[in-house]
Order: C-alpha cells, then structure tokens, then sequence
C-alpha cells in the first residue's frame, strides 16, 4: 500500500523497514517513504537485526505528493509530537488516508481530533517490538513481541480492513487486530504506569520492579488505574493487570524501559501521557491518585534537571 512514515526515530525506522521489504518483488514501485521531522540529505540508512547481522538500505524521503497519494499515513513519534507531527502533514493528505498512530500513554485523541477529516479513521498500532536509535539513520532491533491493532474513530469497510491488517501482518508479523482498541490501549497504559516511571526514578532495569520492594506501589497504582478507567467505561481486573505487569517485566527484564531510557539520554518523557493522564482523570473524576501523581511529578522533577532536547 502507498505508505508514508512519519518520524525518524527508532520505531519510525523499524517500521519503514519492515514494510519497504515488502516491496523486494518490485522495487522500482517505491511505494514507502519516510517524511522526516527535519530535512535531512540521508538517502540510505542501517538496520540491524537481531541476530546482529547489518546492513545498509535505500532510504525513500517522502514529499508533499507522496502525502498526498498515501493510503496510509503512520505516525511514528512521541505522544507529546503526534499533534505537531498532524498539524504539519494534515492539510496535504488525502482525505480518505488512514491514519495510524504507534505511541505510548493515552490523550492525544483529545488533541487531534479537530484535525481529522470526517471521512479519515484513526488506528492505533501497539508495538511490543524493541528497537533503539544508534545513531541518526542508525538503528538495531532489540526485541520481537505481539502488537495490537484497531481502530480509535471513524470506519472502514471490512475490505479495507482486512487489506490494511494483512499488510502489517506481513510486514510486521505477530499483529493481532482488537475489536476494541481502546481496552488494549488501556492495558498497555497500565503496564507503561508501573514499569516506565519505575524504572526511570530508581534507574533500574524492567525486572526488578518485580521486586518485592516495588511490590506494594505496583498494586497501589494499578488500584487507581482501574478506578478512574471504570469512570471512563472502562472495566479492567485489579489483580489481571499485577499478573500483567509482572509477566512484561519478567519477559523484557534486561531492558531499559523509553522513559529510563529519555532520562538518561536527557530527553523529554511521555510521563505527561501516562501517569500523567491518570492524574487528569483523577481532577475530571474528582479521584484522588495521589501514587500515580507522585510518579508524575518525580519523572517530571528528573527532567527539569537538564533541558529537554
């Protein structure tokens, strides 16, 4: 499909990757392209697998009529630069593009929303695959996991559907599509609340938040995850999601979590888009969510120990 990636950054790059290999039958069609956050003269860049085996691929930079003629649009970047990133490319999409959104937390439909064309829809992508930025242009996959797929608002008719999920499946594989986006979305958040700002604050590594430590503030915010989500129609399990938390952090307990990660590269967190949203919930709903508020303000405190980049 007639694709443009949005962001150069590790995820952008992972999925630019795996979907230009699909076009290895016909090159000449260039039908993938990455629009990038600023100019740049790249036109090749490295992709390193797994197994460490390395190599340097063509890099096709997308252009006003590439937007234009793309079907679908991916949104490869930070909660907090998915409005930016929109408010830049929106005036020259189609107005029948898919719109595909990869980011951590929740809240940004909130923002976006008045940018969205009536007949587009916006999709959620929740990528559970690792991969980190070596260099500019430069980046390694770390890690292989299955990816939630779904719709946020609009429509698509089930052709459409089942094209657009069999191209990411294909590309990406271990895709599933959920009825309802919004309940993995949630579940996701609830993993990202515990073990991001965790990890980040004790500068740790994913598994030792299963610590028995760190046990008693796991359950204390998940506790008041589920509260405010059941205010938002939202029904999730206390004690599934511990199990969660606790099976994520075990199954990626050598990582470095994105946000341990932005604090130690000095970069800004999506803390405002995680814990940070249960905390506005929390005021909307009149909930007290004094733990996952203290998270909130402890990322955010680290962070205004450098200037964000």
């Amino acid at each position: 499909m007639n694709t443009v990636i949005v962001g150069q950054g590790a995820i952008g790059l992972l999925c630019y990757h795996r979907l230009s290999q699909l076009e290895n039958n016909n090159p000449s069609d260039k039908l993938i392209s990455l629009w990038p956050s600023k100019p740049t003269n790249h036109n090749h860049y490295i992709f390193s697998e797994i197994n460490k085996s390395e190599k340097e691929f063509p890099l096709v930079i997308a252009d006003e009529q590439a937007l234009a003629r793309a079907q679908v649009i991916v949104i490869c970047v930070k909660s907090y630069q998915v409005v930016s990133a929109l408010k830049t490319i929106h005036s020259f999409i189609a107005n029948d593009a898919l719109i595909i959104v990869t980011h951590n937390g929740l809240g940004t439909l909130e923002e976006v929303a008045h940018l969205l064309k009536p007949s587009q829809c916006l999709l959620a992508l929740l990528l559970t695959q690792g991969a980190k930025k070596r260099a500019d242009y430069h980046i390694e996959h770390t890690g292989i996991g299955n990816s939630d797929f779904g719709i946020i608002c609009g429509q698509l008719n089930s052709v459409v559907r089942e094209q657009v999920f069999d191209y990411f499946k294909r590309g990406l594989k271990q895709v599933n599509w959920q009825g309802n986006i919004q309940l993995a979305q949630w579940k996701k958040l609830a993993i990202n609340c515990v073990i991001n700002p965790l990890s980040a604050v004790e500068n740790i590594e994913n598994g030792k938040v299963n610590q028995e430590i760190y046990q008693e503030k796991t359950r204390d915010i998940i506790k008041e995850i589920v509260e405010v989500a059941s205010k938002e129609g939202v029904n999730l399990s206390e004690d599934s999601l511990v199990n969660l938390v606790k099976k994520v952090a075990q199954s990626t307990s050598k990582n470095t979590s994105s946000m341990r990660a932005d604090i130690l590269g000095m970069r800004r967190t999506e803390i405002d888009y995680i814990n940070g949203y249960i905390h506005r919930l929390g005021k909307k709903h009149q909930l007290a969510t004094p733990v996952n508020t203290q998270l909130w303000l402890a990322v955010k405190a680290l962070e205004k120990q450098y200037k964000p980049l």
